[in-house]
């Protein structure tokens, strides 16, 4: 019977262990922590709510950028679509211009078709420089502008001055081959093309006797044509010499391309 006793007391005296001041204290403690909890509850919710704005934001900016992407996308269709337009007419206009080449009265630019001793591309020189000097307006409308938008050549300066300056000449006369002025032409092309030189320094053997000389190196240099173009833009120099030579008040010329040491071709024109 005591120990039946003694276990029913023991509950009692653990709870008088406890007095009415630690369990304020320990209620006090419970109910800030209850406070602490239900703020960062409220907190987690303002959260949780602008987590979710942020989301929806995010997802409306991501459904805006594809909105974009295609806006743009279409955009860059049409101005592609628009530029092929373009170039076509462009294309078609230099084409129709290109025809009137085929008159009759432009086959004298051919004035060196005749001469044993010069390369079909030397020829070549002759015609499409006549072609230059006969209808310079015309030259600058097919020849320069199909050079420009093969070879973007439209922010050089140099090219801007040649098609204002081309589109405001009036016509000179054909140059005829001349083989005094090619066996000048020829002597320095071969000579400066053993050593590599670029100039108008001729070594000894080499005679001078021209008025005008127009010199071109490139890989490109044994184009009639391409020698022609380079020589009347001339971006190299400032003075402008290669085009002054080419469209000066000359009547006779000789051309000479040779291979080069440095840069595969060289080409001399020289002019009386």
């Amino acid at each position: 019977m005591r120990n039946y006793v003694f276990i029913l007391a023991l509950p009692l005296l653990l709870f008088s262990c406890v007095s009415s001041k630690d369990y304020a204290a320990l209620k006090g403690k419970l109910s800030q922590e209850a406070e602490k909890n239900q703020k960062l509850t409220a907190e987690n919710q303002k959260l949780k709510k602008t987590v979710s704005e942020q989301e929806t934001g995010v997802s409306f900016m991501k459904s805006q950028n594809a909105t974009f992407k295609e806006e743009i996308k279409k955009l860059k269709a049409d101005l592609e679509n628009a530029q092929k337009r373009i170039d076509e007419k462009v294309q078609g206009g230099i084409q129709q211009k290109e025809a009137q080449w085929q008159e009759a009265k432009y086959s004298v630019a051919r004035s060196a078709d005749k001469e044993d001793y010069l390369s079909r591309e030397e020829k070549n020189t002759y015609y499409y420089l006549n072609l230059a000097r006969m209808n310079p307006p015309l030259f600058a409308e097919t020849f320069l502008e199909k050079f420009i938008q093969e070879n973007e050549y439209h922010n050089n300066p140099s090219t801007r001055s040649l098609f204002n300056e081309l589109t405001n000449m009036q016509a000179l006369p054909i140059l005829k081959p001349s083989k005094k002025m090619w066996e000048l032409a020829q002597c320095h092309a071969v000579e400066s093309g053993k050593t590599g030189y670029m100039g108008h320094e001729r070594v000894k053997k080499c005679e001078k006797g021209y008025k005008a000389e127009s010199c071109y190196y490139g890989e490109d240099a044994y184009s009639g044509l391409k020698i022609v173009l380079q020589l009347l833009i001339d971006s190299e120099g400032k003075s402008l010499e290669n085009r002054k030579a080419c469209l000066g008040d000359h009547k006779e010329m000789g051309v000479s391309i040779q291979l080069h040491k440095t840069n595969s071709y060289g080409a001399v024109l020289d002019f009386q």
